[in-house]
């Protein structure tokens, strides 16, 4: 792997490493990527064997585990999907979009760092091997059904691609392992979703949750099979039936195991758990356990708000349509604590992708700009966090700063989940008495 930079103070430039110099291997262990060199370089003797301007070089030192060697690779190449799912969530991207939005990971090593889900449709015995030496712990498993006959045709596999091989393997490693399973009605609901989850359950504790996620569905599916939304009817069965096992199996192992997503409570319209039932909120990034946080937290903050504005502030916040009463019912307590604010909430249709899609995540700038045009938004417009990538981006390349420039108002990005943060925006902040 290349080295592309040499940070300083590290153990690597006091050997003399350069940008440039491949490494080949350390301790004898050949590095592939990032998590080679992770995993090798933590031992405290260290041989590293590197290529520079063709020539095979050999550095040795002693260091302290602690001590990192301080360098950054290339990127590594991202091993991309060969499945063809029914639901698959990019095959309903529009075009036109950015190209990142069209890949298709599917990458064990994104599931340890990032938490991706992969099917491990494409690992083999030598990627398990790896996993087990490199201790990749833990694992985000889309699993979506057991039975060979209904995952193969979930996930478009040719042949039965051993699943249960593979986690039956990585528990016996100790690897600690997540799964979710997409709800797709008239696929893998009723008895193999019962089919499914009491087998995952055989592989407790080193499987340590089960999220049952419903199925995404855009107005771009033009071309693909016909799949029908969970509706409310099938999440109030899901949410009846699964937490009652979920309270048995507590009761039995002393874990609920199985988690249901959020969109399932709010669409069968019964009140989300309380945090007890999350435990330690294994699948909170996956839409499990999202709004008790929110609403825990707001209880936690709200003591915290300033008890007035020192002028008449009016503010417009953003949401998708499935949190809106509940960000409503939030903002209400807000405005009966902090004298002198006004919030308006406005959820907004998701036009993009579709009104089936009701989550605040995959909001886009111009839906959102279409909701607030001609509308009196006030002093200030915020817009939830999780509506934008790492670089700033709204999913159709829109910016904050251009939303607040075709508005004529400031826009600012507050993380939802800490909804008192909004104050931590400049202008109110000012503001607060």
């Amino acid at each position: 792997m290349k080295i592309v930079a040499v940070h300083s103070g590290g153990a690597g430039e006091k050997l003399g490493l350069r940008p440039g110099d491949r490494l080949l291997s350390i301790n004898g262990h050949p590095v592939s990527d990032e998590l080679d060199l992770l995993f090798w370089s933590a031992e405290t003797v260290r041989h590293l064997e590197v290529e520079r301007d063709g020539q095979r070089h050999e550095f040795r030192c002693r260091a302290e585990a602690a001590e990192e060697l301080g360098l950054d690779l290339e990127p590594m190449r991202v091993r991309t999907c060969g499945n063809a799912c029914l639901f698959c969530f990019v095959d309903q991207n529009p075009p036109g979009m950015r190209p990142a939005l069209y890949v298709k990971d599917e990458d064990y090593r994104l599931s340890f760092f990032h938490g991706n889900y992969v099917t491990l449709s494409n690992v083999g015995r030598r990627d398990l091997l790896r996993i087990a030496e490199l201790r990749l712990s833990p694992l985000y498993v889309s699993v979506h059904a057991i039975d060979p006959q209904v995952r193969k045709k979930l996930l478009g596999l040719r042949q039965d691609d051993r699943l249960l091989e593979k986690l039956a393997f990585l528990a016996g490693s100790g690897i600690t392992l997540h799964a979710q399973v997409v709800i797709c009605p008239g696929y893998n609901d009723g008895p193999f979703l019962d089919q499914t989850t009491a087998t995952l359950l055989e592989f407790f504790p080193q499987m340590a949750s089960v999220a049952l996620v419903p199925v995404g569905l855009t107005r771009h599916r033009k071309g693909l099979a016909p799949l029908g939304p969970v509706q409310p009817e099938d999440a109030a069965l899901l949410v009846e039936r699964y937490e009652q096992r979920a309270h048995q199996l507590r009761n039995l192992f002393g874990s609920h195991f199985v988690y249901l997503a959020d969109e399932l409570y709010l669409m069968a319209g019964r009140n989300v758990p309380t945090a007890e039932r999350y435990e330690d909120f294994p699948q909170v990034e996956n839409g499990v356990g999202m709004v008790r946080r929110f609403l825990d937290q707001l209880q936690s903050d709200i003591h915290h708000l300033p008890r007035a504005m020192k002028s008449a502030t009016r503010l417009t916040l953003v949401t998708g349509m499935l949190a809106a009463p509940l960000v409503e019912e939030a903002c209400a307590q807000i405005t009966q604590r902090v004298a002198s604010l006004r919030i308006d909430v406005v959820a907004v249709t998701n036009r993009f992708y579709g009104d089936t899609v009701t989550v605040s995540g995959l909001l886009t700038g111009q839906d959102i700009f279409a909701a607030l045009s001609g509308r009196e938004c006030g002093d200030l417009v915020l817009v939830p966090a999780n509506c934008l990538n790492v670089d700033g981006l709204f999913l159709d390349d829109w910016t904050p700063e251009r939303l607040s420039q075709m508005l004529g108002v400031p826009v600012e990005v507050v993380d939802y989940e800490r909804i008192a943060q909004m104050f931590a925006a400049p202008l109110l902040r000012e503001r607060a008495a």
